[in-house]
């Protein structure tokens, strides 16, 4: 019975086919069989059936429409993907150097030293000096108190410093000393004292030894999130994850390095709290006066292996040409408003700014049919009951934003909406008025190219220029995008809550163009801003201006009327380019065999001296690539650059599906040749 049992133990119950390299995105899960005939499937995920494409959020113009586009397929695997922070000095952020900086004791001068104990000897004599240096060497012993105790109630400030240094430089760690406020009683007056003791194993002396309090750390993360690492390092230095701090959130599908900074905590602190961490690799440490903080960078590089290259060489140049000329338009992409077509992001903003909480509330708990099976559950159960406490506890975590505001309307009432939307933090909750944001200015850019091309017109708006001649560009309301960060800064949170006579700061920041500027030549379409409607902005003097309140109008809503009673989703207004050039812009061609080859070195590979995959000989059977390098400043997405190219939507559903067919296509190009070998040869 035992043997039959142990052998088979562990035996697949299930014929495992031989890997097949087309299907490169992974099997498909097998099913296992059982008496009746009928599979049960293992760990099945819900089919994306209802996904957002480019054009339903206004994403419809091109700038240079007839050169045809290519197919090429984006993010084949996360290693196709890499971007690295730019800091504000211009400088690309690159993991290179693993070590972890220590807090060094500078050594003083034995003749110094004994000096300084000549002084102090008033205070310390050498009896006292014996207790201290016996301490240093006595084992930790919990029970008993290991201390020395010094009165230095007549002592300054700088002789009791001094006292710190001389323990400190004569015993290293292995004793520690602090400065102790004894309150009076009766027999003595209150009293100073400097406490020297044996510290605990593990720990030494706690007071800072670093340059500076903020310490600095580059993170290098494999396809993850970065809110995920953050949070998982400042659970394990038990502190608030508002407390590690970064200046946008980098792609999560995708091989990215970024800064962190972290208030007092030493770099080994930290170094331990992120080993372990799967796929999260950091190092570069250095000290900052100040703590980072979103927006605190330049832009970010981005290196892309776009698979499945098939047309001409010649024409994707001629692509790729036009795009650094021209450049492409600047519009949100589909990450900015969520994944759901059926719940786009922009409709809960829409709902928030006509002050319509119930609906808004509604529309973030509704179920959707491109749930996670978990989260379909949560959501049908609270849709059909109506109990927000029991459909709480079905989460495990409180991560999600639906978590947070079925605990709010537990907590405040079922129908006390405007309460429990409270509950969800500032910054997740401006996110939906902001895709309302974004919306309209994607429709706004698509009908100002497709009406006016590529030309400047008079009333089209520019920075206004400083005396030195740089223009003055006023900070954007950034939001999340594919690679780059994702930012939300209030503007103009707050301007205008009592009313001015005279035009804000703000709305001087730009001025609409002339005949006379346009025909001096010195501005060009790159130069052209456009804004997001808010209640406190400029818009264009041209026919461009009026569109804003037409689409306004479209929901209920005006300019005015988005100076809303809650400060949080109030929107001031923002200005953002309408084209962004690319000049840096460079590419080149390679083979490969395999969908596993990885084709782009990340930090971690550089660092490591682990090589990309070889390229293969040219062959039929080998596959061509086209890598892309190029730099893009803050809040401006990648994917709308490679819109430009491709000439398609960019959304994930669309991608998959062309891989698919070129993947079919390539394997139908491949039957006949193994058809033709397999055919016996004469004789």
């Amino acid at each position: 019975m035992g043997k039959e049992r142990g052998r088979g133990r562990g035996r697949r119950n299930f014929q495992s086919k031989p890997y097949n390299k087309h299907n490169w995105r992974g099997q498909k899960k097998e099913h296992s069989k059982h008496s009746n005939g009928q599979s049960q499937s293992v760990n099945r995920v819900p089919q994306q059936k209802c996904t957002l494409l480019e054009n339903q959020v206004g994403i419809t113009e091109f700038t240079n429409a007839d050169i045809a586009g290519f197919t090429g397929i984006l993010k084949s695997r996360f290693s196709d993907f890499h971007v690295n922070e730019i800091d504000t000095d211009g400088h690309v952020l690159q993991l290179n150097d693993l070590s972890v900086p220590k807090a060094e004791i500078e050594p003083v001068d034995p003749v110094v030293l004994d000096e300084w104990r000549e002084k102090l000897a008033p205070i310390i004599d050498k009896e006292m000096w014996q207790q201290i240096a016996d301490l240093s060497t006595a084992k930790y012993d919990n029970k008993s108190e290991q201390k020395v105790d010094i009165n230095v109630s007549n002592l300054t400030k700088q002789e009791r410093t001094l006292i710190h240094h001389l323990v400190k430089q004569l015993y290293r760690n292995k004793l520690v000393s602090k400065t102790i406020e004894q309150p009076a009683n009766q027999q003595v007056e209150e009293q100073k004292i400097i406490r020297i003791a044996k510290p605990k194993p593990g720990r030494s002396d706690s007071r800072w030894s670093f340059p500076h309090d903020f310490v600095s750390f580059l993170v290098h993360k494999v396809n993850m999130d970065t809110s995920e690492v953050a949070s998982t390092i400042a659970n394990r230095l038990t502190l608030h994850p508002s407390q590690v701090n970064y200046c946008g959130t980098k792609d999560k599908r995708a091989k990215t390095t970024q800064r962190f900074c972290i208030k007092r905590r030493t770099p080994e602190a930290i170094a331990n709290a992120a080993r372990g961490i799967g796929n999260v690799f950091i190092g570069n440490f250095s000290f900052r006066p100040e703590t980072l903080k979103l927006g605190d960078l330049k832009g970010n590089r981005f290196r892309i292996a776009l698979r499945h290259i098939t047309h001409p060489r010649e024409h994707i140049e001629q692509a790729l040409e036009s795009l650094k000329e021209r450049g492409f338009i600047n519009y949100y992409g589909l990450q900015r408003f969520g994944n759901s077509a059926s719940v786009p992001t922009h409709e809960v903003g829409v709902a928030l700014l006509k002050r319509d909480y119930k609906l808004a509330c509604e529309l973030i708990l509704k179920p959707r049919d491109n749930d996670l099976e978990f989260m379909r559950a949560i959501r049908e159960a609270w849709w059909e009951n109506r109990d927000s406490a029991a459909a709480a506890a079905m989460f495990h975590g409180n991560k999600f934003i639906e978590k947070k505001l079925l605990d709010g309307l537990a907590t405040y009432g079922e129908n006390d909406y405007a309460a429990a939307l409270r509950r969800i933090p500032r910054n997740m909750l401006l996110l939906y008025p902001h895709a309302y944001q974004s919306l309209i200015f994607n429709r706004i850019a698509s009908r100002r190219i497709r009406e006016f091309g590529l030309k400047l017109i008079p009333g089209d708006l520019v920075y206004v220029e400083e005396e030195n001649g740089q223009q003055v560009q006023a900070p954007e309301e950034t939001v999340p995008s594919a690679g780059t960060d994702e930012i939300i800064e209030d503007v103009l949170e707050g301007v205008g809550d009592s009313p001015l006579e005279e035009e804000s700061i703000f709305k001087r920041k730009v001025r609409p163009l002339t005949d006379e500027d346009i025909a001096g030549g010195k501005y060009k379409l790159s130069d052209v801003v456009l804004p997001l409607p808010g209640y406190d902005i400029t818009y264009p003097s041209n026919e461009c201006g009026a569109w804003y309140e037409e689409m306004l109008a479209e929901v209920g809503l005006t300019s005015e009327q988005l100076r809303h009673k809650e400060k949080t989703y109030a929107l001031g207004g923002a200005y953002r380019k309408l084209l962004i050039q690319t000049d840096d812009l460079k590419w080149s061609f390679r083979r490969y065999s395999t969908h596993e080859d990885t084709l782009i070195a990340s930090d971690w590979e550089q660092l490591k001296n682990i090589e990309v995959t070889p390229e293969p000989p040219e062959s039929e059977n080998c596959y061509t690539a086209l890598l892309l390098e190029f730099t893009l400043p803050t809040a401006v997405y990648a994917t709308m650059l490679l819109r430009e190219l491709f000439k398609q939507d960019t959304s994930t559903a669309t991608q998959m599906q062309l891989e698919k067919e070129e993947i079919n296509k390539k394997l139908a190009q491949e039957v006949p040749t193994i058809e033709a070998k397999a055919q016996p040869q004469p004789i």
